[in-house]
């Protein structure tokens, strides 16, 4: 996946592809982060590199932020989900919000995004298949204003609160 073009979207089929290019995201994330995902798959979020990566972008010392959009805010902490517990330690960083409008609940897209240009865009959010890019802040633009948009729309996970986050 370490390309010269890439800013060229390229094809996710598998699931090592899938973790090293999120790694990847969340690594050269300057100050934000995005994460649309229906129940923080375990496959992914739980994966000691990306868990790694995301660790040291909300310990960098700088003036960083995490948002998560989830379809499912119980089965991540029914699953013990390794993010919860790096967010409940950095609760200044992590934001949760649970997607509660039936018209974007009907949307399955999971994504992990960042402000440098990077993203990995799955369609189905159940499946690993989607597309990635590394240097493509035009496209990440237009999913962060999707992703605000629904964002402003959908509840706070408050019972992450009672963990602590």
């Amino acid at each position: 996946m370490n390309g010269d073009a890439s800013s060229e979207p390229i094809r996710i089929t598998d699931h090592p592809a899938a973790i090293e290019a999120a790694t990847r995201i969340a690594a050269e994330a300057r100050r934000a982060l995005w994460i649309r995902s229906l129940d923080l798959e375990g496959w992914l979020f739980d994966h000691p590199d990306f868990l790694a990566a995301m660790r040291g972008f909300a310990t960098s010392g700088r003036d960083v932020q995490v948002q998560v959009l989830l379809h499912d805010a119980a089965a991540p902490q029914a699953a013990h989900a390794k993010l919860l517990a790096l967010a409940q330690r950095l609760p200044s960083v992590f934001q949760f919000r649970e997607v509660d409008d039936p018209v974007y609940r009907e949307e399955r897209v999971a994504l992990v995004a960042n402000d440098a240009g990077g993203y990995y865009v799955r369609t189905q959010g159940d499946r690993v298949e989607g597309v990635a890019a590394f240097d493509s802040r035009a496209r990440v633009r237009q999913l962060q204003q999707r992703f605000e948009e629904i964002w402003e729309r959908s509840r706070p996970v408050t019972e992450y609160r009672a963990l602590g986050i």
